[in-house]
């Protein structure tokens, strides 16, 4: 993900390059996704491997997802061309795999983008991987070439192969090793695009990094920052649908479908994804706290149309994209044109652009966050509502025994879907819905002040720890290990470990319990080498965020007082109005604070704690005080 510019991510068509990666763990994988005259896609799994290994067959890996445009393409042009069909099957052992359905295996190869293409020796040594969609003009040289060095023996194994989990933790100081990541942020920002890159903003991957510039501006009081942060936020709103609503991948602009460079044409994806959707949330709601400008509630609310009216599924959570081509898209014409139609009744008359309604954790978790935030800011408790209920929802369904968390169930609506890829999954704990969920959790709490979201949250971190954390080396692992392990080392990715350490600092901050407090930092650790940090490149954000958490430390507002009490209840609500990116709002009986006879708030970090604060005013401007780091960690 991470060096490769983010325009590739899962839209680019723009560089034909690739082949994808999907997946398929159940016996029913052919049935559901392999042709008997197409490709024989097989599934992830030590069989697999087996096969291949004993038939001497390269071994040809394929990551992608529904909504990716040119994932769609690859299908519908090469892999159905039927010169690749017979190559790959003579000479490949071919897995398939759905990024979001295996997140795991989809951030094993992000480098590559969507889809992504890896090709193994018999022995799941990588050799090459390639990002971006191909077509069979160069797919098939390409392929004849190693194929033909398979056979002379020449090979050599791919130094850009993903790496594995590191074996010793780095022992730098933190700040340190934040200062770096900070530099790669900043070095990779681009002030022609008010974004990260050389194109512009691309909606899905940038909300860490947005998120971290907000929270350096906030912390040094820097205007420079916040008014980069700022134009980000801006930048979302260009990218804005103003027929259904909700945020194209990258804009479209009206003159587009003018241009006379095909490669500048391309740079616009009108793909709708519920991650950059709530990213945008997020943004505007950032922007709006600073401003109050009007611009940003509207477009948050142009936002909200699109999730409710499009992606909304019957269990109330939200179904993960929707796809930039109608049925009905003339031969002659780019999806661009189609989008760029004014009104809903001429984009009707081509058809509606197909939905995945596949239904992903760790997505929804996003959203359910996003929408917390901005009922916090914007006051709308419809906002709060879609996500108290998806939440609900998904406990209902997907919260196993253990305590962690399904990624995804089959439902109705799927079995209509023309998938591209196999929509099946293993039941089993994946790093990053566990994370994303409790971050969710964490935020349901402080909005709500209810009990239950904090109690959920300490069942799925001690899952966590049960099933997912290297209690010898620190650290979490992307998913449990299957037989697999002994070919494809475990990984510990990096930002889904920070997203895990983001979620335990805090935890360990709204509970006090012991037993999370070394988690945050040892996860760090465990995680950010200077290899990998390196590799990761500008695709830093949440390990940037987790950083600056452990290096300037909480700023905790405790309302002492009993929650149905009407004084503690405006207390907390001028903590929530109150702007602290490294707040953390909670309610607290007396015993670690005194008992003064009426509610009170307390803001403390490690340095200092507040006198008792009793008004609202009081808690506003006593925030204020805290914006520096501490300094005594």
């Amino acid at each position: 993900m991470h060096q490769a510019n983010p325009v590739f991510r899962c839209a680019s068509y723009v560089f034909s390059i690739s082949l994808v990666f999907l997946l398929s763990i159940s016996t029913t994988f052919a049935a559901n996704f392999g042709h008997e005259d197409g490709i024989q896609w097989q599934p992830w799994a030590q069989s697999t491997f087996a096969k291949a290994k004993a038939e001497n067959k390269l071994i040809l890996i394929n990551v992608g997802m529904e909504g990716c445009t040119a994932c769609n393409r690859m299908e519908r042009v090469t892999y159905r061309n039927q010169a690749v069909i017979d190559l790959i099957n003579q000479h490949f052992i071919a897995v398939a795999v759905d990024a979001q359905a295996r997140p795991d295996i989809g951030e094993r190869y992000s480098d590559w983008a969507w889809p992504a293409t890896a090709f193994l020796m018999p022995d799941a040594t990588q050799v090459f991987a390639m990002a971006g969609n191909k077509l069979p003009r160069n797919f098939i040289p390409m392929m004849d070439d190693l194929v033909s060095q398979h056979q002379q023996s020449t090979l050599k194994p791919d130094p850009n192969s993903p790496y594995a989990a590191p074996s010793q933790p780095v022992d730098t100081e933190l700040t340190r090793v934040r200062d770096r990541v900070r530099m790669q942020l900043d070095r990779a920002y681009n002030e022609k695009t008010d974004s990260w890159g050389r194109w512009g903003i691309n909606t899905e991957v940038v909300g860490p990094r947005l998120h971290h510039l907000y929270y350096r501006a906030h912390l040094y009081d820097n205007a420079e920052l916040r008014n980069m942060a700022l134009k980000v936020s801006d930048s979302f709103i260009r990218a804005l649908d103003p027929v259904w609503g909700g945020i194209y991948q990258v804009p479209i602009a009206p003159a587009i479908s003018q241009l006379p460079d095909r490669f500048n044409k391309l740079r616009a994806i009108p793909e709708k994804r519920i991650g950059n959707q709530a990213n945008a949330l997020l943004a505007l709601s950032e922007a709006y706290q600073l401003t109050n400008d009007e611009k940003y509630r509207r477009a948050a609310t142009e936002v909200d149309r699109y999730l409710n009216d499009w992606m909304l599924s019957p269990n109330q959570t939200w179904y993960a994209n929707q796809k930039d081509e109608p049925a009905g898209l003339p031969h002659n014409w780019w999806p661009q044109d189609y989008w760029l139609l004014k009104t809903d009744e001429e984009r009707r008359k081509y058809g509606i652009p197909p939905i995945d309604h596949a239904v992903y954790t760790d997505k929804n978790a996003e959203v359910i966050s996003a929408y917390t935030r901005a009922y916090e800011v914007f006051k709308n408790r419809d906002y709060l509502g879609r996500a108290v209920k998806a939440a609900d929802h998904l406990l209902a369904e997907r919260l196993q025994p253990d305590g962690w968390m399904r990624q995804s169930v089959d439902n109705q609506q799927m079995s209509a879907d023309q998938r591209v890829h196999p929509h099946t999954e293993e039941i089993r704990p994946f790093l990053r819905p566990q994370a994303q969920f409790g971050t969710a959790l964490l935020d349901l709490y402080q909005a709500t002040g209810q009990e239950r979201w904090l109690q959920q949250a300490g069942t799925l971190a001690d899952a966590m720890l049960t099933t997912l954390y290297d209690h010898q080396n620190n650290g979490f692992f992307a998913t449990t290990p299957d037989d697999t392990a002994a070919l494809i080392p475990p990984r510990k990715p990096l930002e889904d470990n920070a997203l895990a350490a983001s979620f335990f600092y805090d935890l360990h901050i709204l509970t006090k319990d012991p037993r999370y407090q070394p988690i945050a930092e040892a996860t760090i650790r465990a995680v950010a080498t200077p290899d990998i940090l390196a590799r990761e490149g500008k695709m830093t954000g949440k390990t940037a965020l987790a950083l600056e958490q452990l290096t300037a430390a909480y700023v905790e507002f405790s309302v002492v007082g009993a929650p149905d009490s009407p004084v503690a209840q405006t207390l907390y609500a001028a903590g929530m109005d109150t702007h602290h990116p490294r707040k953390l709002l909670h309610y607290e009986k007396p015993g670690r604070y005194p008992d003064l006879g009426k509610p009170v708030v307390f803001i403390c970090n490690p340095d200092r704690c507040s006198v008792p604060l009793f008004t609202p005013e009081q808690v506003r401007e006593t925030a204020a005080t805290f914006r520096a780091g501490a300094t005594s960690l």
